[in-house]
C-alpha cells in the first residue's frame, strides 16, 4: 500500500459560517461555488451564440472562378462546407485570385435569400506587336500608336487589328487576347502594296512619267502603287506615248517595247486669199490658214486650190519637229460679168462688199460669186452666178417693187434667201410614169403606171454644191477619185447619205424661215408643208421627161444617141481610168465631176438632171411597181424599203441604160457619183 493509502483521516472542526475563524468575504467557497460559476460563464456566452444559429441562414456564395481568398465583412458570419450562416443585414465581400482583378462589392441578405453569385474580372493582358516595316497600329478601329509595341494592353477577348504602313497593302488581324495579365507576342510582316514594272521604249532613254510626275527613263525598273496608272512615254524628236497599266500588288510585269514615232513636222500655211483648199499628197487636209502636221524625213506635196484661182503647189521635207512658216499666193482666173441693173439706183454688192456698176463690165475672178442687190420699197435679191474664164456672162437684175411682188405671189423663179439657190415653179400635170417594154435599155423596175400631180412645186435648178452644203455643214469633203477633185466649191456635192439630204432640207427651211418638211424619222410633216424637201421620184421624172413641151424625152439632150457636145458630163474619154464604159468620141472636158449647170438646160431650165451626178429623192425603194389602170395622185413612194430610189445618171455612166431619163437606180450608202437637188410646194 502506498503511503496515501495509509495516511489517517482526521475529522476536522466544524465552524459555523461567521464564526471566529471563519474565512473572509470573498474568499473561495470551496469546489461547489467554482462549478456554479463556470456555468453562469458558460451560459452567458452560449446564449448569444443559440441566438445568433436560430436567426441566421445558410447562404451558397458562389464566385466564379474559384477565388485564392474570400472574405465576408459587416457581421458575423460563420462558414462551413460551401455556406456562410449570415444574418439579415449589409455586408462586403472580398475575393481575390491571381490574374484576375480584386472582387470587392456589396452583399446583401435578405430573410429569404439563399444564394448569391459573384463573377471576377480577367486583368487585361499584354500584347507584344512586331511588324515589318513599321506599321500604324489601329484596335477596334481605334489608333493605338505605331510597331514595334513592347506591352499594349488590351481587355482579354477577341480584337481586331488593322496596320497599315506606306507602300505596302493594310492587314486586318483578329487576335485573341488570354488576359490574366499574360504577355502575348505578334509578329506581322505586311505584303508590299506595289509592284516591279520593267518598262523599255525604242530608242531608248525616253523619260516616263506619271500625272507629269517623272519616274525614270527608259529601259527601268518602276515600282508602282496597286492600281490603273497611264504611263506617259517622252523622247526629244518623237511623238509622246500613253500606256496604260493595271498594277497589281506583288506582281511583277514586263511590259512590251513602247515604239516612238518620230515628231510631226509643222507647217504653218496661208494663202492669198485665204480659204483655198489644201490637199497634202492627194488627201483633203482643210482650208487655209492651216496648220498642218506631216510625217518628218518624207517628201510632201501641198497642192492650193480655190475656185476663179490657179492652184499654188508647193514640195516640203521637213525634219522631226521642225516648224515652218508658208504663205502662198494664188493667181486669180478672171472672168467678164456683164451687170445690168434695175432701178439703176439700187445698191449693189458682190460676195458682200459694195460695188459701183459703173458700165456693167466687171472683171471678177472666175469662181462662183454671190450677187446681190437692193433698194428701200423693193424685194431684195440675191444669187450666186458662176463666172468662167474666157466667157462674156451676162446678168440683168430687176427688182420688184412691193407692189409687183404682190401681184406675183407665186413667181416662176424663186431663190433661197440664204443660198441664193434658184428654184424653178413646175405646173402640175397627169402622164405615165416607166416606159413600154420595147424600149431599148429598159429595166424590170420601169413598169408604166399612170400619175397625177395635182399641186404646183418649186424644184431647184442645179444640183446641190459642196459650197452650199458646207454652209450646213462646214467639215464636210466630197473627196477626189484618184486625181481628180470633187471638192471644188462649185462642183455637187456627194459622198452625202439619204438622212444628211433630209437634215439638210429641214437646215434650210428654217434659216429661210419656212416650216420643216421632215419629221425626225424622215417621215413628212402632215400635213405637207412648203418646206424644203427631196422632190417625190414622180415630180422628179414629171419635170425631167414631160414638162416644158409635153412630149416625153428619152435623154437629156433630145431622143437619139448619140449626144452633141457640151449635152452634160458623162463617162467621156476622161474617165477612162476610172470606169468600165464610156461615151466613144465625147469630150466633157471633165473626168469626174464638174461645175453644176455646166450641161444643157432640160425645158424649163433645170440643168443636169442627166449627167454630172445622180440624184436621191424622196421615195424609199422596195423594187415592186404594181400597174394600175386608175393614176396614182401626188404619190411619194412606198411605206417601206431599207433603201431609196435614186434618179439621174452621173458621170461615171456612158452606157444607153442609164443615160435615159428613166433610168430608175436605187442606194442605201453615199457614193462619190451621187447628190440631190431641193424641191418644195409653191403653197
Amino acid at each position: 500500500m502506498s503511503p496515501d493509502r495509509d495516511a489517517l483521516i482526521q475529522p476536522a472542526d466544524y465552524r459555523p459560517p461567521g464564526s471566529l475563524g471563519s474565512a473572509s468575504p470573498g474568499a473561495p467557497r470551496g469546489p461547489r461555488g467554482s462549478a456554479w460559476r463556470l456555468i453562469a460563464v458558460a451560459v452567458a456566452l452560449l446564449l448569444p451564440v443559440g441566438w445568433f444559429l436560430l436567426t441566421a441562414r445558410a447562404v451558397t456564395i458562389q464566385v466564379e472562378p474559384q477565388p485564392d481568398r474570400l472574405a465576408i465583412t459587416g457581421g458575423l458570419s460563420l462558414h462551413f462546407g460551401g455556406h456562410f450562416l449570415l444574418r439579415s443585414g449589409q455586408y462586403r465581400l472580398h475575393a481575390e485570385k491571381d490574374g484576375y482583378q480584386p472582387l470587392d462589392s456589396e452583399l446583401t441578405i435578405a430573410d429569404d435569400s439563399s444564394q448569391a453569385a459573384f463573377t471576377m474580372a480577367k486583368l487585361p493582358g499584354r500584347l507584344k506587336l512586331v511588324s515589318t516595316p513599321v506599321a500604324a497600329i489601329s484596335v477596334d478601329g481605334q489608333p493605338a500608336g505605331s510597331t514595334p509595341q513592347e506591352a499594349l494592353e488590351l481587355p482579354a477577348g477577341k480584337h481586331q487589328l488593322s496596320l497599315t504602313a506606306p507602300r505596302h497593302q493594310p492587314q486586318q488581324i483578329e487576335v485573341d487576347i488570354e488576359g490574366l495579365g499574360k504577355l502575348q507576342t505578334l509578329t506581322v510582316e505586311l505584303k508590299p502594296g506595289w509592284a516591279p514594272i520593267v518598262v523599255s521604249s525604242r530608242p531608248a532613254g525616253a523619260e516616263v512619267s506619271i500625272a507629269g510626275q517623272p519616274q525614270g527613263k527608259t529601259p527601268a525598273t518602276l515600282e508602282l502603287g496597286a492600281g490603273a496608272v497611264e504611263l506617259e512615254f517622252r523622247l526629244p524628236g518623237y511623238k509622246p506615248r500613253r500606256l496604260p497599266v493595271q498594277v497589281v500588288a506583288n506582281q511583277p510585269q514586263t511590259l512590251p517595247e513602247v515604239l516612238l514615232e518620230s515628231a510631226d513636222a509643222t507647217v504653218q500655211l496661208s494663202s492669198t486669199p485665204d480659204g483655198a483648199s489644201v490637199t497634202v499628197d492627194g488627201a483633203f487636209r482643210g482650208r487655209t490658214p492651216l496648220a498642218l502636221s506631216l510625217t518628218p524625213g518624207t517628201p510632201h506635196a501641198l497642192v492650193l486650190s480655190r475656185d476663179g484661182h490657179e492652184n499654188a503647189e508647193a514640195r516640203l521635207t521637213l525634219a522631226a519637229e521642225e516648224r515652218k512658216t508658208l504663205a502662198l499666193k494664188l493667181t486669180p482666173i478672171l472672168g467678164v460679168l456683164k451687170l445690168s441693173l434695175t432701178p439703176a439706183d439700187a445698191v449693189l454688192r458682190i460676195d458682200g462688199e459694195t460695188r459701183p456698176l459703173g458700165d456693167g463690165r466687171l472683171e471678177l475672178a472666175a469662181t462662183t460669186h454671190r450677187i446681190e442687190a437692193a433698194k428701200p420699197g423693193f424685194r431684195p435679191y440675191g444669187g450666186d452666178i458662176t463666172v468662167r474664164r474666157g466667157v462674156d456672162q451676162k446678168l440683168d437684175i430687176v427688182l420688184q417693187s412691193e407692189a409687183e411682188l404682190k401681184a406675183a405671189a407665186n413667181p416662176a423663179l424663186i431663190s433661197s434667201a440664204t443660198l441664193g439657190l434658184r428654184l424653178r415653179k413646175i405646173a402640175p400635170g397627169s402622164f405615165t410614169m416607166g416606159t413600154p417594154r420595147s424600149d431599148q435599155g429598159r429595166q424590170a423596175n420601169e413598169v408604166q403606171h399612170p400619175v397625177r400631180l395635182t399641186r404646183p412645186y418649186y424644184l431647184a435648178t442645179t444640183e446641190i454644191t459642196n459650197a452650199q452644203f458646207r454652209q450646213f455643214r462646214s467639215g464636210h469633203s466630197s473627196g477626189i477619185v484618184a486625181r481628180a477633185s470633187l471638192d471644188n466649191e462649185g462642183y455637187p456635192v456627194v459622198r452625202v447619205s439619204w438622212d444628211d439630204a433630209m437634215a439638210f432640207c429641214n437646215w434650210l427651211s428654217g434659216k429661210d424661215g419656212l416650216p420643216a418638211a421632215y419629221n425626225a424619222d424622215g417621215s413628212l410633216v402632215q400635213p405637207l408643208t412648203t418646206g424644203y424637201r427631196l422632190p417625190s421620184e414622180a415630180e422628179w421624172e414629171w419635170a425631167a421627161r414631160f414638162h416644158g413641151d409635153g412630149a416625153p424625152r428619152r435623154y437629156p439632150w433630145g431622143n437619139a444617141m448619140p449626144p452633141p457636145p457640151d449635152s452634160g458630163n458623162f463617162a467621156d474619154a476622161r474617165a477612162g481610168t476610172l470606169v468600165n464604159q464610156i461615151l466613144d468620141g465625147y469630150d466633157d472636158g471633165h473626168a469626174a465631176t464638174a461645175p453644176v449647170g455646166k450641161g444643157l438646160a432640160i425645158a424649163p431650165g433645170l440643168y443636169d438632171l442627166g449627167g454630172n451626178v445622180s440624184e436621191w429623192v424622196h421615195d424609199r425603194y422596195d423594187g415592186a411597181i404594181v400597174p394600175s389602170m386608175a393614176a396614182v395622185s401626188d404619190p411619194f413612194g412606198p411605206a417601206g424599203g431599207a433603201e431609196h430610189v435614186v434618179r439621174g445618171s452621173s458621170w461615171r455612166h456612158g452606157r444607153i441604160t442609164e443615160l435615159r431619163l428613166a433610168w430608175r437606180d436605187h442606194a442605201r450608202e453615199p457614193r462619190d457619183d451621187l447628190g440631190f437637188r431641193v424641191a418644195r410646194y409653191v403653197e
